[in-house]
C-alpha cells in the first residue's frame, strides 16, 4: 500500500487518547454500577462518559462510529431512566459497544479505511436492547455529499422569486403523485420515465443545493428503472416514494426550508442504492461518478480484515501479550547463550526452557497467530529431541533455535503494528519493509519535516518582528528545500506544490529583492503557511 493510499485521520489521532479515557471511565462505572450495589451515580458517570465520546466521534466526521456511541448513549439514558426490561441483555451490549469502538478506531488510526458496515451488528444490538427496530446497511453509507454536481445539475443562475418556486413545485408533486401511483400499482416503465423526467424538472429551478442533489439522483435511478437496467424492489420504491414528500416540502415551503433540514438520510439511501446497482449505464453512471461511489464499496477482504480488528486483537491487548511472551522468550535465548557457554549443562536444564517455549506456542495459538506458533513448534521438536538424546546439543543447532526465536520477536511486533491484519494475500505485491519498519521511517521523516518546518516559520516570525530584517530570511530556502523532500518521501503533492510557491516567493521576492510584503500578501502568506503545517 502506498502512503497516499491510507486514509488520513489526523484529527482522530488527537481526539482518540480522551476517547479511550473516557470509554476506560464509562466501563468502569458500568461495571461498578452491575457488579457493587447499583449506584445510580455509577450509570450517570457512564452515561456522560458515552455522550462525550459522541460528540467527539461527531467532530472528527466518523459518522458510523458516532452513530455507536449515540445509541449507547441513548441506552445508558433509558437503564437511568429504568425504560428497558431486560437490563441484563442491555448491560451486555453496552459493555459490548465499549470494548469494541475502541478496536474499530484504533483500526482507522492505523490507516485503514472506515467501514462502518461492520458497526452494524453492534448498532443494531443497542437498538434492539432498548425495544427499537434494527437499522439497514443503508444507514451506514455515508458518501461525501458536498461533491460539486455536474454544469446541467447546478440550477438557475439566479434564485427564482419564492412565488414562483412553490407554483412550479405543486405542479411538479401532483404530476409526481400521480405517476408515483401508476408505477406502485401496475409496474408501468413509462410512469417512472414520467417520474424520472419530473425529477430533472424539479433540479432545474431549485436553487437549494441539498433538494437538487436529492432530485438528480433520484432521477438517475428512476431512470435506470424505466430503462431496465436497475431491478427495482420494494425497499427502493418506498424510498423514491419519500421524494414526493420532499417535493410538497418544497411546494409549501420553498427552497428555504432545505437549507436549514437537507433531506441527508434519503439521500445516502437513494444513494447507496445507485453504488449497489448492478449496471451503472447512463444517468445512473453519471450519478455514481460524481459522488465516487466506487470508493466506498470495500472489498470482502477489507470487510473480513475490518471485522477481525473487532475480535479483541487490539493494539493494547497485543502489545500486553506480546510483552509477556517476549519476555519468555528472552529467558530462553539468556538459556540457551549460557548453554553454549557450559554444554555439559545443557540437556540437563533444558526441560525448564521446553516448558517455557511451550506455554509460549499455547498462547500464540490463542490469539490466533499461525505463522510464529508454527516457528516456535518446529524449535520445540529441536529441544526435544535434544532432551531425549536424539540431537547433540552443538552451537549450530542452539544458534539455529535462537535465530528462530528472534524472528518470533520480530513477527509479533509487526503483528502489533497491523493490528491483527492476518495472513497476507500471497498474489499482493510485497512490501519492501515489515510494517513496523515502515511505520517509524515515515515518523522520523514527518518528524524531521515538521521540526524544519517549524524553524523556517520562526524565520518569517523574525522577519515581521525586526521590520523586515531580510537577513532573517536567509535560511528559509534551504529549510523549505528539505521540508519539500520529506513531503515527496511521503507522497503528498499538494503540499508540495503549496511550500514550492512559497519557497520562490521568499527567496525570489522577498530575499533578492528586498521587498516589504504587502498586508494582503502577509495574510495570504500565513495561510499558506499554515495549511502546509
Amino acid at each position: 500500500m502506498r502512503l497516499q493510499d491510507q486514509n488520513d485521520y489526523t484529527t482522530l489521532t488527537w481526539v482518540k487518547p480522551e476517547i479511550d479515557e473516557t470509554l476506560k471511565l464509562a466501563r468502569q462505572g458500568l461495571e461498578a454500577y452491575v457488579e457493587e450495589g447499583q449506584d445510580p451515580a455509577q450509570l450517570e458517570l457512564c452515561a456522560n462518559g458515552l455522550g462525550q465520546v459522541h460528540g467527539a466521534l461527531r467532530m472528527v466526521e466518523l459518522y458510523g462510529a458516532a452513530m455507536v456511541a449515540e445509541e449507547m448513549h441513548t441506552l445508558a439514558r433509558a437503564l437511568i431512566a429504568g425504560s428497558v426490561s431486560e437490563r441484563d441483555d442491555a448491560f451486555s451490549a453496552l459493555m459490548r459497544g465499549i470494548v469494541q469502538l475502541p478496536d474499530y478506531l484504533e483500526r482507522l488510526q492505523s490507516g485503514f479505511r472506515d467501514i462502518p458496515l461492520v458497526l452494524l451488528p453492534l448498532l443494531n444490538d443497542l437498538r434492539g436492547a432498548r425495544g427499537e427496530k434494527g437499522v439497514s446497511e443503508a444507514m451506514l453509507f455515508s458518501p461525501n455529499l458536498g461533491v460539486e454536481l455536474p454544469g446541467h445539475a447546478r440550477g438557475p443562475s439566479v434564485p427564482l422569486p419564492l412565488d414562483q418556486v412553490k407554483r412550479r413545485a405543486e405542479v411538479a408533486s401532483q404530476l409526481f403523485q400521480s405517476s408515483l401511483l401508476k408505477w406502485l400499482k401496475d409496474g408501468d416503465t413509462g410512469s417512472a420515465r414520467d417520474l424520472a423526467d419530473v425529477c430533472l424538472q424539479l433540479v432545474e429551478f431549485t436553487s437549494a443545493e441539498s433538494a437538487r442533489r436529492l432530485f438528480w439522483v433520484a432521477s438517475g435511478l428512476l431512470d435506470a428503472a424505466a430503462r431496465g437496467t436497475f431491478p427495482v424492489e420494494r425497499l427502493h420504491q418506498q424510498a423514491l416514494a419519500k421524494v414526493e414528500r420532499e417535493i410538497r416540502r418544497l411546494a409549501t415551503e420553498g427552497d428555504a426550508a432545505f437549507r436549514t433540514q437537507p433531506p441527508v438520510e434519503l439521500t445516502r439511501q437513494l444513494l447507496y442504492f445507485v453504488a449497489h446497482a448492478p449496471d451503472k449505464a447512463g444517468r445512473l453512471g453519471e450519478v455514481s461518478a460524481a459522488f465516487q461511489l466506487d470508493a466506498y464499496m470495500p472489498s470482502e477482504r477489507e470487510v473480513e480484515h475490518a471485522r477481525s480488528a473487532m475480535a479483541g486483537h487490539n493494539r493494547a491487548l497485543l502489545s500486553t501479550v506480546t510483552n509477556a511472551i517476549k519476555e519468555d522468550l528472552l529467558r530462553v535465548k539468556d538459556a540457551l547463550d549460557l548453554h553454549m557457554r557450559s554444554p555439559a549443562g545443557v540437556v540437563t536444564e533444558i526441560g525448564a526452557q521446553i516448558e517455557t517455549l511451550d506455554r509460549v506456542k499455547e498462547t500464540l495459538g490463542v490469539l490466533g497467530l499461525g505463522v510464529p506458533q508454527r516457528v516456535v513448534r518446529d524449535q520445540l521438536a529441536t529441544m526435544h529431541a535434544i532432551a531425549g538424546g536424539q540431537r547433540l546439543p552443538d552451537e549450530s543447532a542452539l544458534l539455529d533455535i535462537a535465530g528462530a526465536l528472534l524472528y518470533v520477536e520480530a513477527m509479533l511486533d509487526d503483528q502489533v503494528a497491523r493490528l491483527g491484519e492476518g495472513e497476507a494475500d500471497p498474489s499482493a505485491p510485497q512490501p519492501l519493509l515489515p510494517a513496523a519498519e515502515a511505520r517509524a521511517v515515515v515518523d522520523v521523516v514527518a518528524r524531521e519535516a515538521l521540526n524544519n518546518f517549524g524553524a523556517a516559520r520562526a524565520c518569517f516570525v523574525a522577519f515581521v518582528e525586526t521590520h523586515w530584517d531580510h537577513s532573517r530570511l536567509q535560511e528559509v530556502g534551504p529549510l523549505l528545500s528539505e521540508v519539500g523532500g520529506a513531503l515527496r518521501i511521503l507522497e503528498v503533492p499538494a503540499a508540495v506544490d503549496l511550500l514550492t510557491a512559497i519557497s520562490r516567493f521568499t527567496v525570489e521576492e522577498l530575499v533578492a529583492r528586498k521587498r516589504v510584503p504587502s498586508g494582503v500578501q502577509l495574510d495570504r502568506l500565513a495561510d499558506a503557511l499554515a495549511a502546509v503545517e
